[in-house]
Parts: structure tokens; sequence; C-alpha cells
């Protein structure tokens, strides 16, 4: 069945991240191992890249929107209707445990990670937002002008919550709409920098939670990423802890700083 797979950003800079895919993708296929996994490759350096196997099932793409980084799997999910739901990740994600994403089939989309709403880089985020269409409420909540930091309730009109890391479970059809009404495949040519990437964490995060209602009963897939793991966490930490089978969480998330 074609319901829905996998979409992994990829950007290597190193051996050691050269390991971050393959050991993400492994992993994945030993638990879903008739999803279709795409690859979005965001400017990876030749000189590390290499592939552990020959993976079946699995789609590369190359990337022509350099810096774009984790705006990238959305822009290409609108071109290619890769599947029916996408579940997008980076490639510093490790499943351990299998996730029913089958039982989302009625969800328009659902962060992986949410965290509080703020007003980091309010300015450059509001730059960003101008590059929409429609992005007027968009920013009026962005700016969290009838609400306190981190006390805003769930019902309220201009609630949002950050997408972590821009990673999401998120319908197909879902995605052309948004897209209709905000034109978000145009970040791709203002979206370059870390600082930006951070922006539309911010960005989406309103975005979805403006147009889908249902995230007002749930806000993510494993909730806050504040609270769900400890906060920068390496590849090096998170290899020694499966060395020695302390791997506590079904999904891990590793940071990098690329």
């Amino acid at each position: 069945m074609n319901d829905y797979g996998f979409i992994i950003i990829r950007h290597v800079n190193s051996e050691i991240t050269n390991e971050y895919w393959n050991h993400s993708v492994k992993l994945l296929k030993s638990l879903y191992p008739d999803k279709k996994i795409v690859i979005i490759d965001d400017n990876s350096n030749t000189e590390f890249l290499k592939s552990d196997f020959n993976y079946e099932n699995v789609e590369i793409v190359q990337s022509e929107f350099h810096g774009s980084g984790e705006l990238l799997p959305y822009y290409y999910f609108l071109k290619n209707k890769y599947f029916d739901n996408a579940v997008i990740l980076h490639d510093s994600v490790f499943f351990h445990r299998r996730m029913p994403f089958e039982l989302l089939k009625n969800i328009d989309v659902i962060p992986l990670w949410h965290f509080n709403p703020d007003r980091l880089d309010l300015s450059t985020t509001l730059q960003i937002t101008n590059k929409l269409t429609n992005f007027n409420h968009i920013n009026e909540k962005l700016q969290l002008k009838n609400n306190i930091l981190g006390m805003s309730h769930i019902n309220d009109s201009g609630i949002w919550y950050g997408c972590f890391g821009v990673q999401s479970y998120i319908n197909h059809n879902f995605l052309i709409k948004i897209n209709n009404i905000y034109n978000i495949e145009n970040l791709v040519n203002v979206i370059k920098t870390r600082p930006h990437r951070c922006c539309l964490e911010r960005i989406m995060g309103s975005i979805f939670y403006t147009e889908y209602n249902g995230l007002r009963n749930r806000k993510s897939l494993f909730g806050d990423i504040m609270k769900y793991q400890k906060w920068g966490g390496s590849f090096e930490q998170y290899k020694n802890n499966l060395k020695k089978g302390t791997v506590e969480k079904g999904v891990v998330k590793v940071w990098t700083g690329r």
C-alpha cells in the first residue's frame, strides 16, 4: 500500500554525519520493510558521502536549493506525490520502535515534537513570512500579541506551537491546501541559513495550528521536545547508550549543529 512513507532531509559534511542517514535508513528498513524512503540531499560533501548498502525502495533527490534544509521535504513532496502521507524526518532521528503511522490516516498534519511559542529572532521570522501570501494573520500569531509567553490556552484562536525541526506527519492534500493559501514553496529562495531554519519551525508551526483544528487536541506525536529527552545529546553519546543497551526512547533525536 502507498498510504505513507518517509522523507529524510540529509546533509553530510563529515564521516560521522555520513553515519547518520545510513543508520536511520537501516533502522527504518528493519521496522517498515515495505515503506518507501525518499532522501532529500541538501548540498552534502561528496568526499564523505557513502552508502553502506544498496538500499531497496530508497529514492535520493539532489536538491538544487542549497541551505533550504527542513523546507525541502515539503517542497519536493508538493512536486511529487511519493505517497498519500509523509513522515518527515531529520537524518539524525533514529527509530527503535515501530510507530503505527497507519493509524494516523485521518489526520491532516501533526508535528513529531512541539515546543512552546516564543519570540526568538522575531524580526527575521516576520521578514520571512512577508514572502508568503495571506501572511497577516500568521504574523499576528507569531508576535503573540494576545498571549502571555508559555501561558497560552489551547482554545485561544491565536495559539500556535513550534514544530521542532519542522518534522511532521503530513497529508499530501493538506500540504497542497496550505501551499495554495500561503505559497510556502516560495520560501526555498528565502530559507538559506540555520537561523532561517529556526524561524521556519515557528512559521510552519503557526500555519499547521491555523489550518488544522485537530492540533488543539494533541500538539504533537511525541510531546514537548524540551521534556521528551535531554537536549543536545550527541551521536557519540547515543552510540554509547546503544552499545550499553540503555536507549530509553523508541525514537531518538541527536544534535549536531550543522
